[in-house]
C-alpha cells in the first residue's frame, strides 16, 4: 500500500484551509517504512504544511526532484535545514540556467545554483536511468512520439550566453513498483503526459500503471487553458482507452479548466490533488 500526502499544491483542500498553497508541488510518498519526498515546492511553505499535517521531514529517506524549475526546487534549502542526511536525486542538467520568456518578459525560473555549492554533499546528479532500490527507479529516457505541451515554446535554457529552446533534459520520472502495480510520478510532464505514460508503460511489461503529477495545461498569465480544448479532450480519451492505466492523480500545472475537461472523459479514473490531500492507491 502507498500513501501520498500533498505537502504543497496550487490550491488547498476544503478541510485544510489552514494550510498554505502556492504555485508549486511537493509530495510525501509513504511506502512501507520508507518516506520519500518528491519535489519541494517554490518556497519553504511545504515544510510549514508538513508540520501541521504531522509529517516529520527529518525522517525523509531521500528526495527526488522532477525537474530544475524553481516551483519544484525552491524549498530545498528549507529541507536541508530540517533534514541533515537525506540525499537529493536531481538531473545533472539542473546546474544549467532556465528561463520563461514571453515578449519582453524574461524570468529566471531555474534552481538556485548556490545550493549546489553550499550543500554539495547532499546531491546525487543523475545522468541516466537509475535504480535506487529493487522497486524504486528514476527514469530519464522519455519518448517523443507525441507533441510537447504548447507552453514549451516559452521555456528556454542558456547555452554559450544565448537563450535556446529548452529540451527538458533536466526532467525525470520517479517509478515505484509495489507488487504488480507501477506508480509513475511526473512532476510537470514537460515532455508531454502521453510521452511519459508510454515511457513508463514500456517498463511496466503489461502491469497496471498509476500516474501522479501535473500535466502542464495551465497558463499562469491568463489563468486558463494553455492547450486547445479539443487537444485536452483527445489526451483524455487516449488515457481512458489505455487499459494499462489504473488511476490518474493530477493537480498543480494541470489547472482547473483542464481538470474539468479531463474529468468529463476519465470519470472516476481521475483524482484531484490539492494541498493536504491524502491518497491511498
Amino acid at each position: 500500500m502507498m500513501e501520498i500526502i500533498a505537502l504543497i499544491e496550487n490550491e488547498t483542500c476544503q478541510q485544510h484551509s489552514d494550510l498554505k498553497a502556492e504555485a508549486g508541488l511537493s509530495l510525501l510518498i509513504k511506502l512501507g517504512k520508507q518516506n520519500i519526498l518528491f519535489d519541494t515546492g517554490s518556497s519553504g511553505a511545504f515544510a510549514d504544511n508538513a508540520k501541521k499535517l504531522g509529517v516529520d521531514l527529518s525522517t525523509i529517506d531521500f528526495v527526488v526532484i522532477s525537474h530544475a524549475h524553481f516551483d519544484h526546487t525552491g524549498g530545498l534549502e528549507r529541507f536541508f535545514e530540517i533534514n541533515s542526511t537525506a540525499k537529493v536525486f536531481i538531473k545533472v542538467q539542473a546546474k544549467e540556467r532556465y528561463f520563461y520568456k514571453l515578449f519582453f518578459l524574461k524570468k529566471n525560473i531555474g534552481t538556485n545554483q548556490d545550493l549546489f555549492r553550499k550543500y554539495a554533499d547532499r546531491f546525487i546528479f543523475v545522468e541516466d536511468d537509475l535504480h535506487i532500490s529493487d522497486n524504486i527507479s528514476i527514469v530519464t529516457k522519455i519518448t517523443n512520439k507525441h507533441k510537447l505541451p504548447s507552453d514549451s515554446k516559452h521555456l528556454f535554457t542558456k547555452k554559450n550566453k544565448k537563450l535556446v529552446q529548452d529540451n527538458f533534459s533536466h526532467e525525470q520520472m520517479l517509478l515505484i513498483i509495489e507488487k504488480d502495480s507501477f506508480y509513475c510520478f511526473t512532476g510537470c510532464s514537460h515532455h508531454g503526459i502521453l510521452n511519459m505514460v508510454e515511457s513508463a508503460q514500456e517498463l511496466a511489461n503489461g502491469n497496471k500503471i498509476s500516474v501522479i503529477g501535473g500535466f502542464h495545461m495551465y497558463n499562469p498569465l491568463t489563468k486558463g487553458l494553455s492547450e486547445k480544448k479539443e487537444d485536452v479532450i483527445k489526451i483524455a480519451q487516449l488515457l481512458k482507452d489505455n487499459k494499462n492505466i489504473d488511476k490518474i492523480v493530477t493537480g498543480h500545472c494541470t489547472g482547473k479548466g483542464a481538470f474539468r475537461l479531463l474529468k468529463n472523459v476519465l470519470g472516476e479514473k481521475l483524482i484531484n490533488l490539492n494541498t493536504g490531500s491524502r491518497i491511498v492507491i
